[in-house]
């Protein structure tokens, strides 16, 4: 008898949380949340700045360099 109320415990606990975590929400839950006005997302230089120059736009471009090749000895 303690071993079935112990199932039928355990099960009523797992409906428990079925039904918790799929229940559906109200609409007030649906709605996005309001972005807060703390900066943190704001642009780092504001929108009317100079713009400017790419410190490295006339750096010149990498060069590839061929391995040097051990000479094998010509018999």
């Amino acid at each position: 008898m303690i071993p079935t109320l112990i199932v039928l415990g355990l099960l009523a606990v797992g409906v428990a949380i079925v039904a918790f975590a799929t229940r559906q929400r109200g609409p007030a839950s649906a709605a996005p949340p309001l972005d807060p006005q703390t900066g943190w997302n704001d642009p780092i230089t504001p929108a009317n700045a100079a713009a400017t120059e790419d410190p490295f736009a006339h750096a010149p471009g990498t060069t590839t360099v061929e391995p040097v090749r051990a000479t094998e000895p010509h018999a």
